[in-house]
């Protein structure tokens, strides 16, 4: 009874104890779903123990994963890589505080595992952690590459199956020792039967590559960078079980967070990143000092905090809306809680389509796009999505189709912007106004002017951190860029440039005013040769006439339109938009000239001439005319 009467505050002391709680019992929930059909079918419990006990496990054979809980209540799968230059800092050393630290704001929404980086990782980290890419980091994976023309290379999955298959592999001596260092399991199992065909060949890596060219050889361990490039015969890539493997490590957790530590400046620095593991995405980094070592774990706490990327999962979404589900938003019970989406936090959208086995074809963020949180939901999210072209999160729903949204918090006071033509990177579009738009209405601000290399400065804004910004050259509307000024330090944009419409416009303006010119002389000379024939003055007449005649023609000037416009766009190239404006303008300009530049006139004048030559060498009186 006492148990019953106690209070909600009493149960749950504190926010902790509340998502402990929650987590705890879906966890069980779904254990027990687990359990049951297997004790409802095997009611001998102890004859299945036993049986199982006595059964032979294939350490490679394919395990049917547990189902996974819905999005909102799933977990991230975290995985911390601390990268040191000080044996007093470690993984080791860290992991009890940081872990502490850590479960202040992710208890219920991450499962934290924290090791030292791999050799490579760290190296790589330890030099420009900013510029750290996936490709980079997998490229030092060691893997196993196997000629596709060997006999058996359909049977080979995994390593033990080199081992079976093959009779030879050939390796560095440098890497041998290196992958017997991070060997999982036992040297002498199964999975590990391909360390007894390692055979050391002398020299590096370039020795290994020629070797692959060799008839003989059947297998080499390399690293994946160097795997990928062989191609005569192609390479069939093994990953043997080995520690430290960052395709491993992808596949297994959801985000991986590097962590670098300096120890040999006073104060020390930390600097943090995040990568995405779905999406391949590395985000910004977060720098800070700490001066004492009993502080390092709660400044990286801070850090890492700092980089995390709340991930929201899209699906729905339309031309210029998107409803994204937060991932285990369930489990938070803390409004305040980092792991959550806000009304006015923005988002990068990405997009990941795999192909049959599970690989990206296409991966990454959308070109000049962005979301815009504007309404919760429960746990979902509805989004404004603001765009530089239109689609990109628009498709039918499939199991290899992902799109998410990644929360960002930008960290500088202004972004740099540059605009290039497009395909060049070397020819800056000078002098290009830059506008703003309003997010909700349509007035437009003018924000400045590219410089001689086509920036402009775009200062970060904290009323509105996203950004309506559209380019203008010669009053027309090149570009639409949203952007988040602070996100980047520096943005490119490449575009279609403007000038050779601009110098297409400025043609046809030259060719309308020669023919209104052209018009105008003309008429003078027509009121002139009348004149004078009405006078009988017809020798004078004749000459002015003549004259009239050696003014430029209407075939003369549209063989001069016609290839010019050639010229213009031939220059533009396959920008459709442009070539439109430029067949308007030209077209407009040859009505013109068709209208008023014509052989009639002069045809009318050589008449009044016979006319006159049949009435004496003067023109008849005219008729008056009727009332």
């Amino acid at each position: 009874m006492a148990v019953e009467q106690m209070s909600t505050e009493t149960l749950f002391s504190d926010a902790r104890s509340m998502s402990r709680f929650v987590t705890g019992l879906i966890a069980a929930c779904v254990t027990l779903s687990t359990l049951t059909p297997t004790l409802a079918q095997e009611p001998n419990s102890d004859a299945a123990v036993e049986a199982n006990s006595n059964a032979e496990v294939d350490p490679e054979a394919e395990v049917e994963p547990d189902e996974p809980p819905p999005f909102d209540f799933a977990p991230y799968r975290t995985l911390i890589w601390v990268a040191s230059d000080s044996p007093r800092v470690s993984a080791d050393t860290l992991r009890d505080d940081l872990q502490k630290v850590l479960d202040r704001d992710f208890h219920a929404v991450w499962r934290t595992t924290i090791e030292d980086a791999p050799t490579s990782v760290a190296s790589m980290a330890m030099r420009v952690l900013s510029e750290v890419d996936f490709d980079t980091l997998a490229a030092t994976d060691p893997v196993i590459a196997v000629k596709k023309s060997h006999n058996d290379a359909v049977r080979i999955r995994f390593a033990g199956d080199v081992g079976r298959y093959a009779s030879s592999i050939l390796a560095t001596p440098g890497r041998m020792e290196e992958v017997r260092s991070r060997l999982i399991g036992d040297s002498g199992s199964p999975k590990n039967a391909w360390l007894g065909i390692l055979h050391p060949v002398e020299g590096d890596a370039v020795s290994l590559k020629e070797a692959w060219a060799r008839e003989e050889t059947e297998a080499i361990l390399v690293s994946r960078g160097m795997a990928e490039t062989l191609t005569e015969p192609a390479a069939k890539i093994v990953v043997p079980p080995i520690t430290g493997q960052v395709i491993d490590a992808a596949e297994a957790y959801d985000k991986i967070f590097i962590v670098r530590i300096r120890t040999g400046s006073t104060p020390m620095k930390v600097e943090s990143v995040e990568f995405d593991t779905l999406m391949r995405y590395f985000g910004d980094t977060s720098n800070a000092t700490v001066s004492s070592f009993n502080l390092l774990p709660e400044v990286v706490g801070a850090t890492l905090r700092d980089v995390f990327a709340p991930v929201a999962r899209i699906d729905d979404a339309g031309k210029s809306n998107a409803v994204g589900l937060v991932r285990a938003s369930g489990l938070v019970t803390d409004k305040n809680s980092p792991a959550l989406v806000n009304v006015g936090d923005v988002l990068v959208p990405m997009v990941r389509k795999d192909d049959r086995n599970g690989n990206p074809i296409a991966i990454g963020p959308l070109d000049w796009a962005y979301l815009l949180a504007k309404e919760l939901d429960g746990r979902r999210v509805k989004m404004d999505f603001h765009a530089g072209r239109a689609g990109g999160l628009q498709g039918r729903k499939n199991a290899r189709t992902h799109r998410v949204g990644l929360r960002i918090r930008p960290r500088r006071n202004e972004t740099l912007l540059r605009l290039h033509a497009k395909g060049d990177p070397n020819q800056p579009l000078i002098g290009y106004e830059i506008y703003e738009k309003e997010l909700e209405g349509k007035s437009m601000t003018f924000i400045g002017r590219t410089d001689w290399n086509g920036r402009l400065d775009v200062e970060a804004s904290d009323e509105q951190p996203l950004r309506l910004l559209y380019v203008k050259n010669g009053g027309a509307v090149l570009a639409r860029l949203p952007m988040v000024p602070g996100h980047h330090e520096k943005t490119v944009a490449d575009l279609g440039g403007d000038d050779m419409r601009l110098q297409a416009e400025s043609y046809i303006r030259g060719v309308q005013n020669s023919i209104i010119d052209l018009l105008a002389i003309r008429e003078l000379f027509k009121a002139r040769i009348m004149m004078r024939l009405e006078r009988g003055d017809l020798e004078s007449a004749e000459e002015l006439l003549e004259v009239l005649r050696n003014q430029p023609t209407n075939e003369r000037l549209a063989n001069d339109m016609g290839k010019r416009q050639s010229e213009f766009i031939e220059a533009i190239g396959k920008n459709a938009n442009q070539q439109r404006k430029v067949d308007e303008m030209f077209s407009v300009t040859r009505e013109m000239l068709t209208k008023h530049i014509n052989p009639k006139l002069v045809r009318d004048l050589e008449e009044a001439m016979i006319q006159a030559k049949e009435n004496g060498g003067k023109l008849p009186p005219k008729e008056p005319e009727e009332a």
